[in-house]
């Protein structure tokens, strides 16, 4: 859970990252002005966002492969080898 705290607060605290562990919105005026969260806690969103991203490129090849097993756009491993091969030459 996010809390808030004022600017002048935010200020006097950023000696102390352990409180803005859990994301803290900074207020003016009573108006939520900036989010402050600690590194370590970006890190570990940015690495979630990550993962996640890579999920859905990986299952996106996954029903691509399988649109075109469905429709017949297959070939042998060794054709697959073969060409493998042509294309390194």
């Amino acid at each position: 859970m996010s809390n808030t705290m004022s600017q002048k607060a935010a200020r006097e605290g950023l000696g102390n990252p352990e409180l803005f562990e859990g994301g803290v919105y900074v207020t003016k005026n009573g108006v939520a002005e900036l989010f402050v969260q600690t590194a370590r806690e970006r890190q570990v969103e940015e690495a979630e966002r990550s993962r996640e991203r890579q999920n859905n490129a990986l299952l996106k090849l996954i029903m691509k492969a399988k649109q075109e097993a469905e429709e017949g756009n297959t070939m042998s491993p060794e054709d697959a080898l073969q060409r493998l091969r042509a294309a390194r030459e």
